[in-house]
This record gives C-alpha cells, structure tokens and sequence, in this order.
C-alpha cells in the first residue's frame, strides 16, 4: 500500500479580507441615517475648477446667538495684520482658559467666521474664551503664510491676557482637518521659538501629511479623497512641495522632534481616509513623551462632527472632547490625605 499524506483537516483561521473588501464591509454596517447622509453628500472635491464656487458655500456665521455671549471682530496686529474672532461670555471678571480655534477646508477653503455656534456652547459650560483665527487661505497664501497667520494671533492673544479675559498659563489651540495640521505645526513653531507656552493641543481628523501612502488602509474612504488631499496640500506647500526637505512645521508628520510638545487629544474616524497618517502621528507622539489622548471613533468618515451634526457619533464625540477639554483647562488640585 502507498503511502498517504498528511490527513486533511479543516481550518481553523481564515484569510484576512483585503483592505478594500474591509472598508466595503464597515460601510455596509454603517446605521442607515448615516450611510444615506453619506451617499447624498458624495465626495467632497476640491480643485482649481470649482475652488471660488466651494469658498462661496462656506459658512459665514452658525448658530443662534444665546445673548450671554458676544462675538467681536478684531485684527491681531502683525505682517500682515490676522482677522480674528473673540468669543467670551458677557459679565465675566476673571481670567478663563483660551482656546485658539483654527478651522478646516484643506488649507484652501473655510472661514472663521462659522465657528459661533459652538463657542456659544462653550463659552459657558468651559468657561473658556475662544479666538478663531482667519488665516490667509492657499493657494494664493501657501506656507509659511497661514501659519505666520496663526502664530500672531496666539502672540496676540498671549499679549493681550488681560484686556481679554485670559490666563494666559491656559492658552491651547484645536483645530479639524487642515485645522488640525495648523495647529499641529503652531505647537512646534512655538516649542521652538520659545517665546508663548501653548497649555493643550486638539487634533481633530488632522491633515498631517502630504506623502501619499504606498498602501493606505482606509483607500476609498467616503468624502475627503486623495486627489481633494493632494490639491491642498499641493497648494499650501507651494515651491515646498518639490523640495527635498520638506520643514515639518508645514507638515508635522516630518518633524523629526516631538519631544516637549503640550499634551494632546487626537480624533479620527475609523472611516477617515487619515486614519493611517493620524494614528502614526499619535504613536509618536506618546513614543516622545508627550501625554496623548487617542480616539478612534466607529461609523466616523471625515470631518464627521460637521457633515453629520445630528448623528450618535458626533454627539459621542463632543462629550468625549469636552471632557478632556474641561479636565485640561480646570484641573482639579489633587487631593491630599490628613496627616
């Protein structure tokens, strides 16, 4: 009799599904609300063809106003001088945390002027002032440009404490998408020169790279594409982006130092096509040191607080912020036992 070979047996593991078949099978799982929200929105694209009509669209003002907190127009003074807005609740007397909002819209499109909406909010339960920042846009600013912007109204602000309702030891910024890589980049500028202390930064979905990735695990991800991505980041880096040493200031996924940053909070989506360059920007961050707070939120494509305000996800998202926010701007003195 010949001899036989092993004996069949039934495998007890299975291929993992590719990448894109996983994307596909999370899309799918998607709460109904969120998947049709989706597919009427569609990809978002950005270019030189409709960039004037996309800037046209973006919000000039949100929410309604409460009356307990005013919204006023100011200039930060600078070269050039940086439109900002100043959020603070009517009546206060002491110093309160600040936060430096910078917004999102790929570097090229999106105002400071949206952003009352959720200072009303948190103006009052943070008890915090808040300063958007109206940063020259790309292409027609590229880098240093828009973060030269930034910087002079953190100066401003850090000057100005006291006329301006701030503590100037509890300044932080916080910004989305390409908001988020500003303000990423405002805190190693500022690590270095050396002349503010930024107290917390909040990245939130950030635009932290400009390299395309040889193989990304959310390709195909719905709203922000990569042809959109590389149109941003094509027009804010400008001559930069055929030079051989990209500075990391303009994209902070090339800083080779993240040592003695401010703590962070990271956010993204786990349908967000950043997710990759996000949770590699956050490793490092905690490999340098730096106390960081990472969430991955599930069924979040996106800019996701902004495209689906009313959904569950967004609603965990901001409570999850605001936490971390309220511990961060008024900590708690630790407690001490008797003698």
């Amino acid at each position: 009799m010949s001899a036989s070979g092993p004996t069949p047996t039934t495998p007890t593991t299975r291929p993992a599904p590719q990448r894109a078949d996983y994307l596909a099978l999370l899309l799918a799982a998607l709460p109904a609300d969120v998947r049709q929200r989706l597919e009427e929105i569609g990809e978002v694209t950005i270019d030189e063809t409709n960039l004037a009509a996309m800037r046209g669209r973006t919000l000039r003002s949100s929410g309604t106003p409460t009356g307990t907190v005013e919204h006023l127009n100011r200039h930060a003074p600078g070269d050039p001088d940086v439109a900002v807005r100043l959020h603070r609740e009517r009546g206060t007397t002491l110093p309160r945390p600040c936060l430096i909002s910078i917004h999102g819209g790929g570097y090229v499109i999106g105002s400071h002027l949206g952003e009352d909406g959720r200072f009303d909010r948190w103006c009052t339960t943070l008890a915090c002032v808040g300063i958007s920042v109206g940063y020259r846009l790309a292409p027609e600013t590229p880098y240093p440009g828009p973060l030269e912007d930034c910087y002079t109204a953190l100066r401003w602000a850090h000057r100005n404490a006291p006329e301006l309702g701030i503590d100037p030891t509890r300044i932080g910024v916080i910004g989305g998408s390409a908001g988020g890589g500003l303000a990423a980049g405002l805190t190693l500028l500022a690590r270095d020169r050396g002349e503010i202390p930024i107290s917390f930064q909040v990245l939130n979905y950030p635009m932290l790279d400009d390299r395309l990735p040889a193989e990304s695990s959310r390709a195909g991800a719905p709203l922000w594409g990569p042809a959109t991505n590389q149109y941003g980041w094509h027009s804010y880096l400008g001559p930069y982006r055929s030079a051989p040493d990209v500075p990391g200031y303009a994209v902070p996924a090339r800083a080779r130092d993240l040592t003695g940053l401010p703590p962070a909070f990271v956010s993204v989506g786990n349908l967000d096509g950043l997710l990759d360059e996000d949770l590699e920007y956050a490793r490092r961050l905690i490999a340098a040191g730096v106390p960081t707070d990472l969430h991955v939120f599930a069924d979040g494509p996106h800019a996701f607080d902004s495209m689906l305000p009313e959904a569950a996800i967004t609603a965990r998202a901001r409570r999850t912020l605001e936490d971390w926010l309220q511990a961060r701007m008024h900590p708690r003195p630790h407690s001490h036992d008797s003698e």
